[in-house]
């Protein structure tokens, strides 16, 4: 783990996150003409996002340059609450003048199967970056069990090769999911999770314990340049002093 944040609450980790992203994405615009960020649910990461929405240095970003996609989607119709683009929707994309056009949603369950809906969202990943993906921020939630998108603990993470998993097992409800598998994720220059929680803290403590990825997947996550952890106390209350 290349830096490790610890903050007393879980506001001030969404308020250091929505910070640190909006740095990340003026750097990203700066050095290259766009951003690409990769968001996640929960409720440290919606919160987080909608810190970003109400910050004063969200004003200066030129949100037509961002790109928006997610780690994972639950496989449900448009418009579901449980749809994580819905609620980020509500905390984040509607208060920020972001192009449609740059909004990569994982496909809805609105008349393809998940494998299909698999096929054609991968289609789409591999031609915006010509084959490969190269994100500039990965923001991951955890789950308890260390689970990161939809990738869980003893099921399958996908191939060396893919970028794209759909899941029809999940141990998690809704059982029906499409999630990016490590070789997409980990293709973001900087990878961060983010945790707040007491229910978190086994899970952050066997990461830093050097869990396996079978065991705990968030330890299979690592940025190009830069893997981070943002922790509240409570998240963090495992980890040695």
């Amino acid at each position: 783990m290349d830096r490790i944040v610890i903050l007393p609450e879980r506001l001030d980790v969404e308020r250091a996150v929505a910070h640190d992203t909006l740095v990340e994405l003026a750097d990203a615009i700066s050095k290259r003409g766009r951003a690409d960020i990769v968001l996640t649910g929960g409720t440290v990461g919606i919160g987080s996002l909608a810190a970003i929405a109400t910050s004063s240095e969200s004003a200066p970003i030129d949100w037509s340059l961002v790109h928006v996609w997610w780690g994972d989607e639950r496989f449900v119709p448009a418009g579901h609450p449980d749809r994580n683009e819905g609620q980020a929707t509500l905390a984040l994309l509607s208060h920020v003048p972001v192009r449609e056009a740059n909004i990569h949603r994982f496909p809805a369950a609105d008349g393809d199967d998940v494998e299909t809906a698999r096929q054609r969202f991968d289609v789409e990943l591999r031609a915006e970056f010509a084959g490969k993906p190269r994100f500039d921020l990965v923001l991951n939630g955890i789950g308890a069990d260390g689970h990161i998108a939809s990738l869980f603990p003893g099921r399958d993470h996908g191939t060396a090769d893919d970028l794209t998993i759909a899941i029809e097992d999940s141990p998690k409800p809704p059982a029906t999911r499409l999630s990016l598998t490590f070789a997409a994720l980990n293709s973001g220059s900087k990878v961060w999770v983010i945790a707040s929680g007491a229910d978190k803290s086994t899970a952050i403590s066997r990461l830093m314990a050097g869990a396996s990825v079978e065991e705990f997947p968030v330890a299979g996550l690592h940025g190009t340049v830069e893997t981070a952890l943002y922790l509240d106390a409570a998240a963090a209350s495992l980890l040695p002093s």
